[in-house]
């Protein structure tokens, strides 16, 4: 019995470290069985110490008290490509096609993103004749904390990413 509460003290220790974590992930980071995640994770529901949510065919799972503002902030940062369309927009307003060339994605993939973060509150968007123009729904300082708090290793590589791509241009520059 004791085994068993220590791994499910590790599963909640791991979720309040990782707040918004996909139950795939959180099977694959604790090397754990899919069938040993999901019955302590039914345990820790039914003990009212963690939720979940499920969208877009994916399982979210937080601590009971992680601060409700972040939820869909932690679920669109999870997703590598709405976290770059969230940075682009923290710059300033976009539409599609500009969002598609940047990041050099099909405009149907940046739809379907843009839609899932539509869905979660956290753009807008505004008609201008055919065009539409997508603007951020969030504090751009609320979107930084959260990623340095909530998901430190991903704070990391976008900051290893941002070095190199100075090297990169200063290296241009010298050329």
């Amino acid at each position: 019995m004791k085994n068993m509460t220590s791994t499910r003290e590790h599963i909640l220790q791991y979720i309040k470290e990782n707040p918004g974590i996909t139950f795939r992930r959180l099977v694959e980071d604790l090397n754990l069985g899919i069938g040993t995640v999901q019955y302590h994770l039914s345990v820790l529901e039914k003990e009212n110490l963690i939720i979940s949510k499920k969208i877009g065919g994916k399982r979210y799972i937080f601590p009971k008290e992680f601060e409700k503002e972040y939820e869909p902030l932690i679920r669109a940062i999870s997703t590598s490509t709405q976290r770059k369309i969230l940075l682009l927009l923290s710059e300033g307003k976009k539409n599609q096609s500009e969002i598609a060339s940047l990041l050099k994605l099909s405009q149907a993939t940046v739809n379907y993103h843009m839609n899932q973060l539509e869905e979660l509150n956290l753009i807008k968007k505004n008609r201008r004749g055919r065009q539409v123009i997508y603007e951020a729904n969030f504090d751009v300082e609320t979107l930084v904390r959260v990623i340095s708090e909530y998901r430190p290793k991903l704070w990391d590589k976008l900051a290893d990413r941002l070095i190199d791509l100075m090297l990169e241009i200063k290296g241009e520059e010298h050329d």
